[in-house]
């Protein structure tokens, strides 16, 4: 399975979580096949399932006994999130939960290192709806910026926040882990629907609402089309084409060509470029870059 293998685990314990709640009986045999694992493999991660939630077991079946589950209807994604913690390290305590079906809180799971008491404090303001200010630390030097805070958002295991800076008066993305002396102020936001319309079509930390999106055209190998058909190499995906060989062809959309090429090389060689061009011979002058220094490095 040419999945990432630090993502392995989570990907399977969330998968089969999914597969419970749709009201599926699961089989050992079958899960194994599925995700080119043994079959005590499965077992450990059922044990681990059971912990969490209510199962029953039988001979190798698995299925969720509904009889024990609490009812929390639209919070059953707080459940979810708050029940794994533990297990795959979430800081599920670094956000208001309350708020975690809000647009307002972009969410993702692999994520381990959100620092608390500063994803507390953006939460206040973002309810407040208060200007803030802070220290940015970069390695060309730091600067004191002034924002109106728009929303947290969560990429390549990074967090950012999307705020209006005063500076020059645009959306951008400061990532929180360069975010030093955060404060609250008394004056209130003065966002305009424009930029909080700028800041909800970022379709990546990368994307620039003020730069029209390139079509970028992709060729998924068979044997990991059905991963890529759930695990989205980029937020735009789309799959128009399904090849009689058992490929996908993929569309995205981009404006910088880190939104995909991180992905694109964690997924070589099962991932062709078709087009643009100039994003394909750019990812060849990275494997070549790449071959030459590792050449260098063989000594």
């Amino acid at each position: 399975m040419p999945y990432p293998k630090k993502e392995k685990q989570t990907y399977r314990l969330l998968s089969i979580v999914k597969m419970l709640y749709s009201t599926k009986l699961l089989y050992t045999k079958e899960l194994a096949e599925q995700f080119q694992v043994n079959r005590r493999t499965i077992q450990r991660d059922m044990q681990t399932i059971a912990s969490l939630f209510p199962l029953l077991k039988s001979r190798g079946q698995y299925s969720l006994d509904r009889t024990k589950l609490p009812h929390y209807s639209k919070s059953f994604h707080t459940l979810l999130l708050g029940a794994f913690a533990d297990n795959i390290e979430i800081e599920t305590l670094c956000l208001d939960k309350s708020n975690l079906d809000t647009k307002q809180i972009t969410f993702a799971i692999e994520y381990r290192r959100l620092p608390k008491q500063l994803g507390e404090n953006i939460v206040q303001a973002l309810k407040a709806l208060k200007r803030c200010s802070f220290t940015y630390v970069k390695e060309q030097g730091s600067s004191k910026r002034e924002v109106d805070p728009i929303k947290l958002y969560t990429e390549n295991s990074r967090w950012y926040l999307i705020a209006r800076d005063y500076k020059d008066d645009k959306v951008k993305s400061f990532n929180l882990s360069k975010i030093k002396a955060f404060q609250i102020l008394n004056s209130p936001t003065t966002l305009t629907s424009a930029m909080r319309a700028e800041a909800e079509s970022m379709k990546s930390i990368w994307a620039s609402g003020s730069v029209k999106g390139q079509k970028v055209v992709l060729y998924v190998k068979p044997n990991v089309a059905e991963y890529i058909n759930d695990i989205k190499l980029h937020k735009t995906q789309e799959i128009v084409d399904r090849h009689h060989d058992g490929g996908l062809e993929v569309h995205c959309s981009i404006t910088h060509k880190l939104e995909i090429l991180p992905a694109i090389k964690s997924w070589l060689p099962y991932v062709h470029i078709i087009e643009p061009k100039w994003l394909r011979e750019e990812l060849m002058r990275d494997l070549e870059y790449y071959k030459d220094e590792d050449l260098k490095m063989d000594i």
